[in-house]
């Protein structure tokens, strides 16, 4: 008997946990077409605003912000984009594993999320930055207050090159953790990526110049990158959850089947074994 109470306060335990998973998985659902409308509406303006400062880029020869390749870069500031709830998933684990793959040990890392504080604090890696207050509901403003210290952190010199490492969203099912290079912009990849895209494209001509328009502008090609990768980060946070969600609450109801077959079985063994005692009993007073 000791053993089928045990198993009854085991089932009612997945039962409860079941119905927790079950719970996370509808807001996370209701989150993620939240976050949904928001990338649908936005991937449009970054893929143009992207375009458009290629095609700066290509008619620039002198700028801090460009560089012809990758030598000379000694310290790297990390911007990392990880939840600041758990139960996602590998969400987090995929892209910190992508990070500590290529992490310097001179480099630094921009934390977004409270998951890639407690990650990066563990392994002692240095935080320059800390921000937990990301979520879906991420504004063009954040991105711009963002976007303002990590310009100064590279024009002041205090990092040779600064890197974004986010999720980014494929569909429901599939997010790819990805690295994104935010300065110094590699021109020579630039235009070999522009013309592998694009064989036919023109050339654009810029007023004054496009060195002028360059300085101008790259505060808000900064902005935008980081406004739509922080949001297909968001989109891609949802979906993990709810997709591990979805597979916890099934393998829990699993669970409890098998629980309960079991429970029936020893139930139904322990009243056969208190049967067979009762007539054992009966047939002994019988033959006194």
């Amino acid at each position: 008997m000791a053993n089928l109470s045990g198993l009854k306060t085991e089932i009612s335990s997945v039962g409860d946990i079941t119905s927790i998973t079950d719970a996370m998985q509808l807001v996370a659902s209701a989150k993620l077409r939240k976050a949904g409308k928001k990338i649908t509406e936005t991937q449009e303006y970054v893929s143009e605003v992207y375009s458009v400062f290629n095609d700066i880029i290509r008619q620039t020869d002198n700028s801090p912000f460009l560089k012809d390749d990758t030598s000379g870069i000694k310290k790297t500031l990390w911007v990392v984009v990880n939840s600041n709830l758990g139960l996602c998933g590998g969400y987090n684990a995929n892209i910190n594993r992508l990070v500590m793959g290529q992490l310097k040990p001179n480099d630094a890392i921009y934390a977004l999320g409270s998951k890639a504080v407690a990650f990066y604090t563990a392994r002692k890696v240095n935080i320059l930055k800390e921000n937990t207050s990301i979520d879906i509901d991420f504004s063009s403003q954040e991105a711009s207050t963002i976007g303002k210290e990590l310009m100064d952190y590279y024009t002041t010199g205090e990092f040779d090159e600064i890197q974004l490492a986010y999720t980014k969203f494929i569909n429901n099912v599939t997010f790819e953790p990805t690295t994104l290079r935010l300065f110094p912009i590699i021109k020579n990849d630039d235009q070999n990526q522009k013309a592998e895209g694009d064989k036919n494209n023109m050339t654009v001509e810029f007023e004054p110049d496009a060195e002028t328009i360059l300085e101008k502008t790259v505060t808000l090609y900064l902005n935008t990158v980081l406004y739509g990768t922080i949001i297909e980060s968001q989109v891609s946070e949802q979906a993990s959850r709810r997709t591990a969600m979805d597979a916890a609450t099934k393998n829990g109801k699993e669970l409890t089947e098998t629980l309960q077959l079991k429970y029936n079985r020893e139930r139904q063994a322990s009243i056969t074994q208190e049967l067979s005692e009762i007539v054992a009993g009966a047939n002994a007073l019988q033959q006194k």
